[in-house]
């Protein structure tokens, strides 16, 4: 047996559960030290390269591998690296691979297929407009009712710079909407459905060619992000016979040949439920089905090697099952509030003492530490440890450079820069919102300065168009952000600009880290002594509401009018500031 994504849980999960029945596993990863690496159960550990950002190098990496015959099965966890095997399953060595038919996971990897299909068998489930396009997204916003979710069509996207993972957003305002909505095309179709509110439950199966032959269902207690995601918390509950009838349906219309989880949300007091999505795969669930001895990895390498799945008792109610490091950040975002409101009702302190307390409970597990393989729970632990002291550390080294930054431009070290400079350089990551404007700004300001100025990004893609909520809020201002190509830090750029402005400490620490010689010509833009104050960092807007472009432009505009005061340009006198940035 071969289990990819071996930096996930549930390939871990996946591999215990196999070595109870007596089968060993190897793991492979893109990751180098992944998680898994840990276990006392492992076989051998392989490495292959991500596919996310090497898609055909993962792909000629496993057809190599299905083609020597060695496995007898080979798992995919996640979508990331389920997609791009599609294309393998009828190659060499195909039949290896554990996943559902081609057409019934085409199925269930598209959300607007998998709500057609729903629609055909009567099954509920959100009202939604699945738009491509932009023109497609400025006819259905009318229709439209507030708050939405903007939900990509296929969980893992693709742009210039490859593929990525991509995630579920909400929005409650005209702006916000448009913003997200724009920005989640980019990446391919979007479904824009209705919010509903309800439980988050799963049912998680097993089918064999078609006919459910075992079934779970959990109840999802925390989620991170609060607004809905992966459960970091999570119950065995008892399967509700609607939700399993409208399951049934869903596997038998597929002809669906192995797991599967079906999400729905419920209602229990109204009885109302909404198909949400099929997951085609294992699940981050996992851990909770198999304490509660819903064993689906064993399941499944009876049906695909054994032929049939073995009868089994039913599965334990009441079991807790508690992802440790995702549930202390689900913590943290209820203790700062960090959701939009009205979208999530936080639990009172009394919820979460009681649910904090379900630890001590015999009923509740983690889902990574173990008894039984205790080296990756505890690897886990230091894991957590570990991220939380790095953020601390960042979180006081920004203060002290916020410290110094504020020093040099109280003192007129900048000022002084400033004057002598004959190229500045404003900076950001992608070099489409920030340091764009800066730009274009400062040469709209002050047309006549005796200053060359430019702008870059560290983004490894360059010759990319402005962002298009940042050129209308920049148009606003009298600002042409039109015919905009980004550029990509180069040692030329660096070398030939006297003052560099960043808009982050990070900026400033990685530019520091590659250029050394930069550290007294580097200065953060958002603390030039503007009217109002110094604003810090200048925040990235992208992807976020239209407001956070407006705030962004703002912060922008005010502080490269004090940049321009002090390089002693005189500023152009029809200049103006957007009414939003004003």
């Amino acid at each position: 047996m071969l289990v990819l994504d071996g930096d996930m849980v549930p390939a871990l999960t996946i591999m215990r559960s196999l070595a109870r029945i007596g089968v060993t596993a190897d793991v492979a990863s893109h990751h180098p030290h992944p998680l898994t690496r840990h276990s006392r159960h492992l076989g051998r550990l392989l490495t292959y390269p991500d596919p996310l950002t090497q898609e055909a190098a993962f792909v000629d990496w496993a057809a190599a591998v299905l083609a020597r015959g060695y496995y007898r099965l080979v798992i995919p966890v996640t979508e990331r690296s389920l997609v791009p095997l599609l294309g393998l399953v009828d190659g060499p060595g195909g039949e290896a691979l554990a996943v559902a038919p081609r057409t019934a996971l085409g199925a269930a990897l598209d959300k607007s297929l998998t709500l057609a299909l729903a629609a055909r068998l009567g099954i509920s489930a959100p009202r939604s407009v699945a738009v491509e396009t932009a023109e497609d997204l400025a006819q259905a916003m009318p229709g439209l009712t507030l708050p939405v979710v903007i939900k990509p069509a296929r969980s893992i996207g693709a742009s210039g710079a490859g593929r990525r993972q991509l995630s579920v957003e909400y929005a409650q305002s005209p702006g916000e909407f448009e913003a997200k909505a724009k920005h989640a095309l980019r990446f391919g179709a979007v479904l824009l459905q209705e919010y509903v509110v309800g439980q988050g439950v799963g049912i998680e199966l097993i089918a064999d060619h078609g006919e459910v032959v075992y079934a779970f269902q959990h109840l999802r207690l925390h989620e991170v992000p609060l607004t809905g995601g992966g459960s970091s918390l999570r119950v065995s509950v008892p399967i509700e016979p609607l939700l399993l009838d409208a399951s049934r349906r869903l596997m038998a219309e597929l002809a669906w040949h192995g797991v599967a989880m079906v999400e729905f949300k419920w209602d229990p007091a109204t009885r109302a439920y909404a198909l949400m999505e099929i997951n085609g795969r294992f699940w981050g669930s996992l851990p909770l089905a198999v304490a509660a001895g819903a064993d689906f990895p064993a399941m499944l390498y009876e049906l695909l090697v054994e032929g049939r799945v073995q009868p089994r008792p039913d599965y334990r109610i009441g079991v807790y099952a508690r992802k440790l490091s995702s549930d202390l950040g689900w913590l943290e975002q209820v203790l700062r509030r960090d959701a939009p409101p009205g979208l999530v009702q936080f639990p009172t302190r009394r919820r979460i003492l009681a649910d904090t307390l379900l630890m001590l409970s015999p009923r509740h597990v983690f889902d990574v530490q173990s008894w039984r393989d205790p080296i990756p729970g505890l690897v886990d632990l230091g894991c957590t440890v570990a991220t939380y002291a790095e953020r601390l550390g960042r979180h006081l080294r920004e203060r002290r450079a916020r410290r110094v930054q504020m020093r040099r431009w109280r003192n007129g070290e900048a000022a002084e820069r400033l004057r002598g400079a004959r190229q500045i350089l404003f900076l950001c990551y992608g070099n489409i919102n920030r340091s764009a404007l800066a730009e274009r700004y400062f040469l709209e300001q002050f047309p006549e300065a005796n200053v060359r100025v430019v702008s870059a990004g560290f983004h490894p893609e360059e010759g990319r168009p402005a962002d298009p909520v940042m050129v209308e809020v920049a148009a606003e201002a009298g600002v042409d952000l039109g015919h905009w190509s980004s550029r990509r830090l180069s040692p030329e750029l660096v070398g030939a600009s006297d003052a560099i402005l960043v808009m982050e400490h990070a900026h400033a620490a990685r530019l520091n880290a590659e250029f050394p010689d930069t550290a007294g010509r580097t200065f953060l833009l958002g603390m030039a002594p503007s009217p109002d104050g110094p604003a810090g960092e200048i925040d990235d807007p992208y992807g976020k509401p239209r407001a956070d472009y407006a705030r962004c432009a703002r912060e922008v505009q005010a502080s490269v009018r004090v940049v321009g005061r002090m390089v002693g340009a005189r500023a152009s006198p029809g200049s103006r500031v957007s009414p939003e940035a004003a």
